[in-house]
């Protein structure tokens, strides 16, 4: 495990991009945001990815991010809310870097995603809530299994990067 690699993961809405620019910004590390690399490279949004591409087109996509990021040093990696749960992209996170799950009650979720501006094609559809709740139960057991949790409800970003960091400091006080 090299934390030279930070990955942050969790459903959609639990903060990873918010955290990561914050976590990257005080530990002196570059930030990525797997979604954005993945649009940049297409040229488009995730919803018109998904609806011109294919999601498996997106997701394939994401492994080529994944690969090139672990090749990186000093980095912090918010990766997409699916990105994590196939074995092939967790494996990648895994052996090249440290995983943080960043947690949060479905219910909190749901409200954060509902009403943010972000493009979320996965929960553009009818029955949004119960679908919502779907995607997060077939997720969760991939999520927890992070080398560590934090949880991010009715937190601040600030306290939440404390707490990373003193995760980080312990996990290598234990194997250093």
């Amino acid at each position: 495990m090299d934390d030279s690699r930070i990955y942050l993961t969790g459903f959609m809405g639990a903060g990873k991009s918010t955290i990561g620019k914050i976590l990257a910004h005080r530990i002196g590390y570059r930030f990525y945001d797997t979604d954005h690399l993945v649009m940049r490279g297409f040229g488009k949004p995730v919803s018109v990815i998904f609806e011109q591409n294919g999601e498996e087109a997106f997701r394939k996509a994401e492994v080529l991010v994944l690969n090139e990021l672990a090749q990186r040093v000093k980095v912090v990696v918010s990766t997409g809310g699916g990105t994590l749960v196939r074995d092939e992209t967790f494996t990648i996170a895994r052996k090249s870097g440290v995983l943080i799950y960043l947690r949060a009650p479905v219910s909190d979720l749901y409200e954060r995603v509902i009403f943010s501006p972000k493009d979320r094609p996965q929960v553009d559809v009818p029955e949004q809530e119960s679908i919502f709740h779907e995607y997060f139960e077939q997720r969760r057991h991939y999520y927890e299994r992070s080398d560590f949790t934090v949880d991010t409800v009715n937190r601040k970003p600030d306290d939440v990067v404390r707490d990373i960091i003193a995760g980080l400091n312990l996990k290598a006080a234990r194997h250093g």
